[in-house]
C-alpha cells in the first residue's frame, strides 16, 4: 500500500514539473524569448571534433547571437547554389533592368497561374486532353505566342504545318481520291492521291463525289483531318502508336507530293511559323519524288529549287529580309546500305550545288527498330573521303537517343561523326562522358517535348530528361518535330511546356532562342547578323510588350 502510494506521489510529482515547464516554455514563447537562452548558455555540443556554442540558435535570437555553425552552413550553402547556378541555361545571358521588370511580371504571373492549376498542371498531362485548356486559360501561353523565338530546328517537311490546309485547300482540287476499304489492315487505308482518270482498283473513291453523298460536308472533313492526327489514339502503346504515326505520312504523301500542293504547303508553313514569332526553318526532309496530274515526275532539285524562290517571296511579303529556310535530306533508317549511300552521294552534290539551302543529311524513324548508325561505317568513310573533292563536305545532323532503351548506341556514333546537332537526346543524360564532348563540342541539341511525351517517350514533362541537359548548360534548343500530327502548329506549345514544366522565367527563354539562332545553319556571318540583329530587336518588343500589358496584373 505505501509502495503504491509512493508510486503515485512520484506520478503527481513529476506531471507538475512538466505542467510548470510547458506554461513557462508558453509563456516564453508569446514573448518571443527561447527560455534555452538563459540556463543552457553552457551546453556545447560536438560536431566532427568541434565545439559549437548552442546560445543563440533559438527562433528569438538576435542577429548578434548567430550560431557559428549556421551561420558557416548558409554561407556555404549560398556558395553551393550560386556555383550550381552559374552552369545553368542563362545564368550568363545579357539582361538589363527592364528585362528584370518584365521577368518580374512574367514570374508573378506563371507562378500565380501554376498554383491556381493546382493538381491539373498541363505539363504533367498528355498534351491532346490538356491543349484546350492551354489555349483558352493560359495568359502565359498568350505571352509566349508573342515571343521571337528564334529558329525551329527540327521539323519534318511533310507534317511541318497543320494538316487543315490539306482537307479544305488540297483535298478539294479537282481529281482528288481517296482510297477506302473495309479492310482495317489495309495499309493504303485512308490514302490520297490525284489521278487524272479514274484508278482500275474500285476501292479508290473520287473525293468531291463523296462529299455530294453526305450531309454533313463539315462533319466530314473534320473526320479526314482528324485521321491525319493521332487524336484520340491509345496513348499506352508504344510499338502500335509508332505504327499509327508512321502510317499517316503514308495517307498524306499523295497530298504533299502533288506539284500544285507542294508549294502552297510550304507556304502554309512559313506563315504559320512568321506568325507565332519565328525568324528560321530547317525542316528534315525525306527523298522522294512529286509529281503532276499528268503523271511527270519532279524530283528533289527542284524542291530545293522552288524553296529557294519562296524564301525570297516570304521575305518580301512579310518584310522578313531575316527570314531563312533551309533543307536536311534524310532516308529511313530501316533503308539497306546501298539506298542510304546513293542518298548521301546526292546530299553531297545538292550540299556544293545549293551551299545556302541544303546543309546535311540524317537518318530518321524509330530508333528501336531501324538500323543503328553503325551499320552504315562503310557508306560514311567513303562519303568523308569523297568530301575532300568538295568545298564544302557533307554534314550530319542526327537523331539519336530518341529511345526508352537502355542499350541505344547512336549517341556515341553521332559524336563521334561529328554530328551538328542531336535530334532529341533523350537518353543523353545517361551518358556523363558523352555529355562533356556535347559540351565541348558545342552540339545543339534538338529538344522535341510533345512529341516525347505523345510518342511516349516521356509520360511527364516535369521529368523530361531535357532539364538535366539544360541544367548542365549544355545548347538545348527546343522545337516541335511533327506538329501536324499532333494538331498545332508553330512553336508556342511547346515552349509553354518547358517554361510550365521546368519552372522557367525570361532569361532562360531568352537563351533558349539565343541557342536556337546560334546553332541555325546561317551561310556567313552576315546572315547571322541579320538573324540575330532583327531577333533582338523583336526581343525587346515583346521586353515592352509584357510590360505595358501585364504590369497592373
Amino acid at each position: 500500500m505505501f509502495l503504491k502510494l509512493k508510486n503515485i506521489f512520484f506520478i503527481v510529482v513529476i506531471l507538475s514539473i512538466v505542467f510548470n515547464g510547458l506554461l513557462v516554455n508558453s509563456t516564453s514563447l508569446r514573448r518571443g524569448k527561447n527560455i534555452h537562452d538563459n540556463n543552457n548558455s553552457n551546453i556545447k555540443i560536438n560536431n566532427n571534433n568541434k565545439d559549437i556554442l548552442s546560445s543563440g540558435s533559438g527562433s528569438g535570437s538576435s542577429s548578434s547571437d548567430i550560431n557559428p555553425y549556421i551561420s558557416q552552413y548558409n554561407s556555404e550553402r549560398e556558395t553551393l547554389v550560386n556555383q550550381e547556378n552559374q552552369i545553368k541555361l542563362g545564368s550568363n545571358t545579357p539582361f538589363n533592368s527592364k528585362e528584370q521588370q518584365a521577368n518580374t511580371i512574367f514570374s508573378n504571373i506563371l507562378q500565380n497561374e501554376e498554383l491556381s492549376f493546382s493538381n491539373n498542371d498541363p505539363s504533367a498531362v498528355n498534351f491532346f486532353l490538356e491543349k484546350q485548356i492551354i489555349e483558352n486559360e493560359s495568359t502565359i501561353f498568350k505571352i509566349i505566342q508573342n515571343m521571337p523565338k528564334g529558329s525551329a530546328l527540327h521539323v519534318h517537311q511533310d507534317s511541318s504545318a497543320t494538316y487543315d490546309y490539306l482537307i479544305s485547300v488540297g483535298s478539294y482540287l479537282p481529281n482528288c481520291y481517296i482510297y477506302l476499304t473495309n479492310d482495317v489492315n489495309d495499309a493504303n487505308n485512308g490514302t490520297f492521291h490525284f489521278y487524272e482518270n479514274q484508278p482500275t482498283d474500285s476501292n479508290w473513291k473520287l473525293l468531291s463525289s463523296l462529299r455530294e453523298s453526305v450531309s454533313n460536308v463539315e462533319a466530314f472533313d473534320q473526320q479526314l483531318l482528324d485521321s491525319l492526327t493521332l487524336i484520340g489514339e491509345d496513348y499506352g502503346d508504344y510499338i502500335n502508336l509508332w505504327r499509327k504515326f508512321d502510317g499517316i505520312f503514308g495517307r498524306v504523301s499523295g497530298l504533299v507530293t502533288y506539284l500544285p500542293i507542294a508549294t502552297g504547303y510550304m507556304e502554309h508553313l512559313f506563315q504559320q511559323m512568321i506568325q507565332d514569332g519565328v525568324q528560321h526553318i530547317e525542316v528534315r526532309k525525306c527523298f522522294g519524288d512529286f509529281y503532276d496530274l499528268s503523271g511527270k515526275i519532279y524530283d528533289d532539285y527542284w524542291f530545293v529549287e522552288t524553296m529557294e524562290q519562296l524564301v525570297l517571296t516570304t521575305r518580301e511579303k512579310y518584310a522578313m529580309n531575316e527570314f531563312g529556310f533551309k533543307i536536311i535530306g534524310c532516308n529511313g533508317r530501316h533503308s539497306n546500305q546501298s539506298v542510304v549511300y546513293d542518298a548521301m552521294l546526292m546530299s553531297l552534290d545538292m550540299r556544293n550545288k545549293y551551299p545556302s539551302t541544303f546543309v546535311g543529311y540524317d537518318l530518321v524513324g524509330p530508333e528501336d527498330e531501324g538500323y543503328p548508325l553503325l551499320y552504315f561505317i562503310d557508306q560514311f568513310a567513303e562519303i568523308k573521303k569523297l568530301g575532300y573533292q568538295y568545298q564544302y563536305p557533307l554534314d550530319y545532323y542526327f537523331h539519336a537517343g530518341e529511345t526508352i532503351l537502355y542499350n541505344n548506341t547512336n549517341l556515341y556514333d553521332a559524336i563521334l561523326l561529328n554530328t551538328k546537332r542531336i535530334g532529341h537526346g533523350i537518353q543523353l543524360p545517361k551518358h556523363p562522358l558523352l555529355m562533356d564532348l556535347v559540351l565541348k563540342n558545342d552540339i545543339g541539341i534538338e529538344i522535341c517535348p510533345i512529341s516525347n511525351q505523345i510518342l511516349q517517350y516521356v509520360s511527364d514533362m516535369r521529368a523530361h530528361p531535357g532539364l538535366d541537359l539544360l541544367n548542365r548548360g549544355l545548347p538545348v534548343t527546343i522545337s516541335p518535330d511533327d506538329p501536324a500530327i499532333f494538331n498545332y502548329g508553330g512553336l508556342s506549345f511547346d515552349f509553354f511546356e518547358v517554361t510550365y514544366s521546368w519552372g522557367l522565367n525570361l532569361q532562360q527563354l531568352k537563351q533558349l532562342a539565343i541557342n536556337s539562332i546560334n546553332h541555325s545553319n546561317t551561310f556567313n556571318q552576315s546572315e547571322y547578323n541579320l538573324l540575330y540583329n532583327a531577333w533582338e530587336v523583336k526581343w525587346f518588343n515583346f521586353i515592352d510588350y509584357i510590360i505595358n500589358t501585364y504590369s497592373n496584373i
